[in-house]
């Protein structure tokens, strides 16, 4: 009963819902928060696949697995249409064009199914460009199916 004590549930509109955990947890990551800002370390995320069964996949940011640095997670059609259209004036519209393929297409063609979300990485410098990963369409996860960068 105390944990639920600690725990506070936040309704940001219909369809967002959060619920901060209060429960005081030591930093085992080797990731440090801004002075000002806290940062991820870690996201769980249930999938409706389309079979109607859901896939919970957690999303550690603390891991040498190619998702440091990340900026952000793009879930549906309308999150890369902004991501592409952002990046198709920054970048230009051949990188612009890579990303939206990779969204609208399976990676390999015995995937089940197209990816559920991408992670884009701030670039390493100015010079370089974002690394983006397209993630969760294949159905066996193993360490050797990390996502490729597009």
């Amino acid at each position: 009963m105390s944990a639920l004590r600690k725990q506070k549930h936040l309704h940001i509109t219909d369809d967002i819902n959060l619920v901060y955990d209060f429960t005081e947890k030591p930093n085992r990551t080797n990731l440090k928060a801004h002075e000002d800002r806290a940062i991820v370390a870690k996201l769980r995320a249930d999938l409706v696949l389309p079979n109607n069964k859901i896939l919970t996949v957690d999303i550690n940011f603390d891991s040498t697995s190619g998702f440091h640095n990340n900026t952000m997670m793009i879930m549906d059609d309308f999150g890369v249409e902004m991501l592409v259209t952002g990046f198709a004036v920054k970048y230009g519209q051949e990188f612009a064009d890579k990303i939206q393929k990779a969204w609208n297409e399976k990676q390999e063609l015995s995937d089940p199914r197209k990816p559920t979300y991408m992670l884009v990485q701030k670039p390493a410098n100015d010079d370089c460009m974002p690394k983006i990963f397209v993630a969760c369409g294949k159905e066996a996860h193993e360490n050797k199916n990390i996502p490729s960068v597009i």
